[in-house]
């Protein structure tokens, strides 16, 4: 008999999440978490400002980890423009037939609500601060060794420990991974008289500026660009900042004050096309980083959760060819499709070419015109692409 029918390396974002819906579902499971157990430590628990979906929020709804203590911010609207050329686009949630494309969310305070569920579940033991070292896979079960000496079996194992993913690398599952050369520089500014339940994003050469509504009259930041622009950029002053933010998007410097803590990420995409192997399946960033244009790289990582919630949940045994193979079936398109529209914006719109930027400049023109494109674009951005889960079908608190 195994010690946990499933084991979660990654006690993050994704795989606290998938913690929950498994322990829901009567599962005995095992976090392996390298960082304390408080939100203020983790690294994915930081200060980044999350767009969470329509899909995403009634997975975490029905993981019953939207409490009364978790602000959620409604996005109704989205406005969408090009530095330096034609081209806006701005998209409203009732025209298509909605009460809201989703909602904005500080990882931080999600971290938390998440902690709050783990804390509250009995079918969940969290091994932290600890650390996978090696692993070994068999027909029928899997034993995981970790750095404290502790050894451990189970029926799965599920790697959600990141880009780097050790789980990934013991478990021989192939990747790639291929720098933008760009990194993101996250931080939050006080901006009133912003609406606030509208994002805004505006492609420029360097890369995306993206405007994101917090509570207290104060907006996300997500501002993207070569790697050394963006080290320059952070050294600066909070005036010589908030002058920067005004020539990028073009509003005026009054409007942007009191920059908070600033901190960069480094932008790669890790592509992984069979996230799976014996006894074994990887989510998350552990699978496919993507570039943070669209905000899809966190729905992309609980669509994938809910999915394997679906399928190793009501298993006999969750970790058989036929469950993960399963699984990997209603992923892989989704899957598929995410990396290759992430990585097409962020390569056309970053591309300084006069080709390249009318291009991309009709292309909003296009979507802007036509309803039917408009649509298609917001369904698969609200995370309703086919098979929806159970877990992201609608969720009634």
């Amino acid at each position: 008999m195994s010690d946990f029918d499933i084991i979660i390396i990654g006690g993050g974002l994704a795989g606290s999440a998938l913690a929950i819906g498994l322990a829901q579902a009567g599962r005995r499971i095992a976090l392996v978490e390298a960082f304390q157990p408080r939100a203020d430590s983790r690294p994915s628990f930081d200060d980044r400002t999350l767009v969470v979906n329509a899909a995403s929020l009634n997975i975490l709804g029905h993981l019953n980890v939207l409490d009364d203590a978790l602000h959620t911010q409604p996005l109704r609207r989205i406005e969408i423009s090009r530095a330096g050329a034609p081209g806006h686009l701005t998209l409203n949630a009732a025209d298509f037939g909605h009460a809201r494309f989703g909602a904005v969310i500080v990882a931080r305070e999600l971290g938390a609500a998440l902690l709050r569920r783990l804390d509250a579940s009995d079918q969940i033991e969290t091994l932290c601060p600890e650390r996978l070292k090696d692993i070994r896979q068999t027909p029928d079960h899997v034993e995981i060794l970790l750095e404290s000496g502790r050894r451990l079996t189970c029926k799965l194992l599920v790697g959600a420990d990141g880009s780097g993913s050790l789980t990934r690398r013991l478990a021989g599952i192939a990747s790639t991974t291929s720098s933008y050369n760009q990194s993101a520089l996250v931080f939050n500014v006080h901006s009133p008289g912003r609406p606030g339940d509208t994002a805004f994003e505006r492609f420029a050469r360097g890369g995306p500026l993206a405007f994101l509504p917090q509570p207290d009259k104060r907006l996300g930041v997500v501002l993207v660009d070569l790697t050394e622009v963006i080290d320059g950029i952070k050294a600066v002053d909070d005036r010589a900042l908030t002058a920067l933010l005004a020539r990028r998007s073009g509003w005026p410097a009054e409007k942007f004050s009191s920059p908070g803590k600033r901190v960069s990420y480094p932008l790669a995409l890790t592509r992984t096309r069979r996230p799976l192997s014996t006894r074994t399946a990887i989510v998350g960033n552990a699978a496919n980083t993507v570039n943070p244009v669209s905000a899809q790289g966190f729905n992309l990582a609980l669509r994938d959760v809910a999915a394997l919630i679906d399928h190793a949940a009501p298993a006999q045994d969750p970790g058989t060819p036929a469950v993960l193979e399963a699984w990997f079936a209603d992923r892989h398109a989704d899957q598929a499709a995410t990396v290759r529209y992430t990585d097409t914006l962020a390569r056309a719109f970053s591309n300084p070419s006069m080709l390249m930027r009318t291009g991309t400049s009709l292309g909003l023109m296009a979507h802007a015109a036509w309803p039917a494109l408009q649509k298609r674009l917001v369904r698969a951005a609200m995370g309703f692409r086919e098979p929806v889960s159970t877990l992201a079908r609608e969720h009634r608190p």
